[in-house]
């Protein structure tokens, strides 16, 4: 490691420790209740896989993930969890460094991406099959301190497509889910946000779902990983009703794009989103001889970005 790459890992590691925002434990051994980290797009592959360079970039956001102080209470994975197929091995190498986390006592909160493959997954994750949401699916309700985050299980890709088959690239959500997800939306109580893999490339009976989410008046918003970039959007929740949500994309935590991973900060009146960012590249660190100076500014211009999600819920939605 050269000096720059000293210091650059020094200001990460460094600026982690803040990333809880609070001089003092909010939750309890150390935890802020109303602290999360949320990564995506980990794509990590067998032991043998040429693009290996994503195992320490994983292993590097976990240890900045330990390093805060106080320690977030969960970690919230959007999937793509495996490289690129989803074999077995990929999850037999992404597995001891997930749980890592947990034995530190943060919560892990896993689902499932288009690179995944369900039937790899569970053989690697059993705990995920025991009191599912939806049968068979990565479907979960998240507490986020003061507020849900639905964890959505979007991957379509089918069990029995070829090892070396990726499967579509497009995300669904089937019937069984959906029904549990509607319901979900009608009896909400308190603010929620919805998360997904995909949310550009999902869609369901032609319309994106983030108008049934949008039913209730307590959808605060959606947050997705899969363009490996992070980026604030909004979507229209009913045209007639005048119903607009905020949309926010995540980074991968290695394989191209920006490369990091979100804190998220829950509090009565909303949610902040933070970037911790400390690399971009396309489509791997050394694809140019010489490296473009625009990745740099990227990062430069990214790392720290913030957005807010404000709550307010007086008047209901009538969609």
């Amino acid at each position: 490691m050269n000096r720059r790459e000293f210091l650059k890992g020094a200001a990460w590691t460094g600026a982690t420790a803040l990333a809880g925002g609070c001089a003092t434990v909010c939750g309890g051994e150390g935890f802020d209740d109303h602290l999360s980290v949320f990564i995506s797009d980990l794509h990590i592959g067998g032991v043998k896989h040429e693009l290996d360079y994503t195992q320490p970039r994983l292993q590097k956001t976990i240890d900045a993930i330990l390093a805060m102080r106080p320690l977030p209470r969960r970690v919230v994975c959007f999937g793509d969890i495996a490289m690129s197929w989803g074999l077995a091995e990929d999850y037999a190498v992404s597995k001891p460094m997930l749980k890592r986390l947990e034995s530190a006592g943060i919560e892990l909160h896993l689902t499932l991406g288009n690179h995944d493959r369900r039937s790899c997954f569970f053989r690697e994750w059993p705990e995920h099959l025991e009191k599912p949401a939806v049968p068979g699916r990565c479907t979960r309700v998240v507490d986020l301190g003061g507020c849900d985050l639905v964890l959505l299980d979007t991957l379509k890709g089918a069990d029995d497509r070829d090892l070396r088959d990726m499967g579509p690239v497009e995300g669904t959500i089937d019937d069984a889910q959906l029904a549990w997800f509607e319901k979900f939306v009608v009896e909400a109580k308190r603010p929620f946000f919805v998360g997904s893999h995909q949310y550009r490339d999902l869609y369901v009976e032609g319309e994106t779902p983030t108008r049934r989410a949008a039913k209730s008046p307590y959808f605060a918003g959606w947050i997705y990983g899969h363009d490996h970039a992070w980026c604030t959007d909004i979507a229209v929740g009913s045209w007639k009703n005048n119903v607009v949500v905020p949309i926010l994309a995540l980074p991968s935590t290695g394989l191209w794009g920006d490369i990091g991973y979100v804190t998220f900060r829950t509090d009565a009146a909303g949610a902040t989103a933070s970037l911790f960012q400390d690399e971009f590249f396309f489509q791997t660190p050394a694809a140019y001889k010489a490296r473009p100076a625009w990745w740099d500014v990227r990062t430069k211009e990214n790392n720290g970005r913030k957005t807010r999600f404000a709550f307010g819920f007086e008047k209901p939605a009538k969609v």
